[in-house]
């Protein structure tokens, strides 16, 4: 008897026992497992979708029937957020793990089915044994787990996967509790609570199925997010999509650091060398169908679908951008490989089989647009696209600064270029943090600008043309995400300073070599003809990118990755242009041709002319007044942008991807020439620190007003303050460009400058310090001429005493010695000028005389102190 259950229990482990047969008893005096109930009972008046999997649905019950032979099968899940709340990282839409969904599987042991999501990334393709040390090294987790619910005829497996869906398996609740959070440190848990949970509906389709489940969490205070009914609970949707691999897996294209693709990245232990890293451009499959000339048509284009969503006056646009990419392929050798066209009526945007580009809307938008791909982590191949633009983003663009939501401070704004404290590679995998932001603020660049020459009116919208050009480069640069390209910042400076109004070289070659470049609208100067606002066309580093990653001979893309030095081709990324290590100035966000400092100068000196006249371009007849505050915020905010570059100059280096051997190859880091590292330092002095540098005439500050709509999503105060904080915002912009000098990594790079290129070579620590002190206390700097100094300047001039008693008593991590060596030599010097200037001018104000008073005891205390700090 025991010999006959044991071999009963080994045929039922390996799927050899129809459903219907009675179930056993099991050893050890058990009682017995009810039998399973026949197919057609379970799946009675259920509804049967067939696809991917088949499924069944019932209830608030989804079944899936698994064939026999799709057991231990790989497929791909991928999980996306369907319906957010429209704010905090929860926007519906977005993949939850971008461009790379898990690879999982599905395991049967007896009657109960495992799901396994597989560790995709560790392989070993040339060699047997070693593929056999990987498969004991690497399990798989098991995330899910089911019994079977009954058989069909052909023992397929009939399986209750709804809790599987109806759960925290995409941990989503991580992006809740964050949501939930109410203060700095780690969040409580956010509890799921599955009693208010269910599923919604399921899609199936020949490639894919799609579940969507309403999940609800339990946070443990209220939140007051306006899409948030009840704060008490926030539901919801999950989009789980289960889908086909290629059954041919695509031949890989192995990436090159010269080059900006996105890569799917294995660990080969097969491999010879010692990283076993084998990195794989992400790109779709394109095959030769029929030869034209000397190129070829592809089989299956890559086709994008613009959603019913889009309103119709974007759609033009939407397409064209779509379409302007057929320049790249055709560099690469293809003739028609892309193409866009209307989803159709009876298409479904969920179907895999459907790239797509959609419209979403939210109550605080986190982007202006995003382009995530879905990609099989075997080869890198691009399997789906579903792009999202934000509603938001173009109609602030249109009439940016008619909100009741406060833009940007300039202190924020510069930050932002800058990219302060962000230095992680995992940023080159979305769109920067208020990057939709800054796209509105540009709006009203471009506004102010057009009703300064008197071909706009103060009521009047961006017209239609400039928004088409926008809208175009908008999807230039997603489409361009979902080809498999990084972003480029660097592009910009692939074009002369002189040429940003050639509109005959933007054709040929872009405004900008890359659209995967973060712009400005290219305004010109006051009486200067307008070239292209946006670049009109892919430029020829996208058609240098694609070439690489989609030439029909693979033997070209090594030679063609070769040409990395040419100007036309020049690249840099996210974590090469933000965070306190970025060096080289031509790598930035939002700056435009080959001499940002040239552009910045032109930039700033613009912004500061519309500043000073904004009333007239702003207040018209029966507007509020607080129109001009957002419209000055705007411009204030690129004002701080056009100057962010300008940091980076000092201590800077220009970083190169060049190989031994390129054509025209280039030492791995370059010095910034003296001369510039000089003039960048005199911009910032000028422009920022500059006595004048900053004022705002009386007859602007007195005119700025303030929201006066009382209701959800409005913002009546500046920080709490009814009217605008002018000081406050004036000090914290120049506050964070001071901090940014003298950053400790930046001071580093000064020193070491001096090392590896010459101290003659370099803008020196005290040559920064002497310089800054000097702009910053101008009015004391020559006790023969000592001025009283403005509520700004004073408090410009704390800010500066609080950074260097900072650099000298507590100096950041990894801050050189020397600059804490200088900075107290400042701060000795400045003490000996304010004792002379108390002595030269007794007659100053009671403000000055108590400012120069306090600032000496500060100086004393900070020197008193920073020695006993050494001991």
């Amino acid at each position: 008897m025991h010999r006959r259950v044991v071999v009963a229990l080994f045929l039922l482990a390996a799927g050899s026992l129809p459903a219907q047969q009675p179930a056993q008893q099991p050893a050890g005096g058990a009682p017995p497992r009810p039998a399973l109930r026949p197919f057609e009972e379970v799946t009675k008046d259920a509804t049967h979708r067939e696809g991917f999997f088949d499924t069944y649905e019932k209830d608030g019950t989804v079944w899936l029937l698994i064939p026999k032979d799709r057991f231990g099968q790989d497929f791909l899940m991928e999980m996306k957020l369907a319906q957010g709340i429209g704010a905090a990282n929860l926007f519906g839409g977005t993949m939850l793990s971008l461009f790379e969904a898990n690879i999982m599987q599905l395991e049967r042991r007896g009657e109960q089915v495992f799901l396994l999501q597989r560790p995709h990334r560790f392989t070993a393709t040339g060699d047997a044994a070693t593929a056999r040390a990987v498969e004991l090294t690497f399990g798989s987790s098991v995330v899910e787990t089911a019994r079977v619910a009954s058989f069909r005829a052909d023992s397929a497996a009939l399986v209750d996967v709804t809790n599987w869906f109806v759960s925290d398996l995409s941990q989503i609740s991580d992006r809740v509790r964050a949501a939930a959070a109410t203060g700095p440190g780690t969040p409580p848990p956010v509890p799921f609570d599955r009693t208010r949970s269910y599923l919604e509906g399921v899609k199936a389709f020949p490639r894919n199925v799609n579940v969507r489940a309403r999940l609800t969490f339990r946070p443990s205070n209220p939140v007051g997010f306006a899409g948030v009914p009840d704060g008490r609970y926030i539901s919801l949707s999950v989009h789980y999509t289960l889908a086909a691999l290629p059954e041919v897996p695509m031949t890989p294209r192995i990436g090159d650091d010269r080059v900006g693709n996105f890569l799917t990245v294995h660990k080969d232990f097969s491999q010879d060398d010692s990283t076993f890293y084998v990195r794989m451009v992400n790109r779709w499959r394109l095959e030769r169908g029929e030869q034209v000339g000397d190129q070829w048509r592809p089989r299956q284009p890559i086709t994008y679908y613009i959603d019913h969503t889009v309103p119709e006056r974007y759609r033009a646009s939407m397409k064209a951008g779509v379409e302007a990419w057929n320049a790249a392929f055709e560099a690469a050798g293809w003739v028609g490989a892309i193409r866009a066209l209307d989803l159709p009526a009876d298409a479904d945007p969920d179907d895999i089989r459907y790239a797509t580009l959609r419209w979403n809307v939210s109550d605080q938008p986190g982007y202006g647009a995003i382009g995530p791909s879905t990609v099989d982590p075997r080869t890198g191949e691009i399997l789906d696209a579903d792009m999202l633009y934000e509603a938001s983003m173009f109609a602030n663009y249109r009439n940016a600064w008619r909100t009741v939501v406060n833009p940007l401070s300039a202190a924020q704004s510069f930050e932002q270029a800058l990219g302060v404290g962000e230095f992680t590679m995992e940023n080159d995998r979305a769109e920067v943090a208020g990057f939709a932001e800054t796209f509105a603020a540009q709006g009203s660049v471009l506004r102010a600008a057009l009703i300064a020459r008197g071909e706009l009116g103060p009521n009047d919208p961006v017209p239609e043309e400039y928004i088409a050009q926008a809208v175009k480069w908008v999807t230039m640069h997603e489409v361009g995400h979902t080809l498999g390209l990084q972003h480029n910042f660097r592009s910009s400076a692939s074009t002369a300073f002189a040429q940003l109004h050639d509109k005959a070289w933007a054709e040929a070659n872009g405004l900008y070599s890359s659209v995967m470049e973060y712009p400005t609208p290219n305004v010109a100067a006051p009486g200067r003809a307008n070239g292209y606002y946006y670049t009109p066309g892919v430029g020829s580093y996208d058609k240098w990118a694609i070439s690489f990653a989609y030439t029909d001979r693979p033997e070209d893309a090594q030679r063609i990755a070769r040409g990395a030095a040419a100007k036309a081709h020049l690249y840099g990324t996210n974590a090469e242009s933000s965070g306190p290590g970025a060096l080289d100035p031509s790598i930035n966000m939002y700056d435009l041709g080959d001499d940002p400092l040239a552009w910045g100068r032109e930039r700033s000196a613009l912004l500061r002319g519309l500043i000073d006249s904004l009333p007239a371009h702003v207040l018209a007849d029966n507007k509020s007044h607080h129109e001009l505050t957002v419209a000055y915020q705007s411009l204030m905010g690129q004002y701080a942008q056009s100057l962010a570059p300008a940091v980076k100059y000092l201590g800077g280096q220009y970083l190169n991807r060049d190989h031994v051997g390129d054509p025209d190859g280039r030492a791995p880091f370059q010095p910034v020439p003296r001369a510039k590292q000089r003039e960048a330092l005199d911009l910032l002095l000028e422009r920022v620190f500059d006595r004048n540098a900053l004022v705002v005439p009386r007859a602007v500050l007195q005119r700025m007003g303030t929201n006066r709509w009382f209701h959800f999503g409005s913002n009546t105060t500046n920080n709490g303050r009814l009217d605008f904080p002018y000081h406050e915002h004036t000090v914290a912009l120049q506050a964070s460009v001071m901090a940014q000098m003298l950053q400790p990594f930046r001071l580093a790079m000064i020193r070491d400058g001096e090392t590896k290129y010459g101290a003659d070579q370099m803008v020196t620590i005290p040559e920064v310090m002497s310089d800054l002190t000097r702009a910053v206390w101008s009015e004391v700097w020559v006790s023969t001429a000592v001025r009283g100094a403005e509520p700004p300047r004073r408090d410009l001039q704390r800010a500066y005493l609080d950074q260097m008693t900072q650099l000298i008593v507590r100096p950041a991590a990894r801050t050189p010695a020397d600059a804490r060596a200088v900075a107290r030599r400042q701060l000795t010097d400045l003490d000996r000028r304010l004792r002379a200037a108390q002595a030269a001018a007794p007659g100053l104000s009671a403000y000055m005389q108590a400012h120069l008073e306090e600032s000496r005891a500060r100086i004393a205390k900070a020197l008193t102190a920073g020695l006993e700090a050494e001991r």
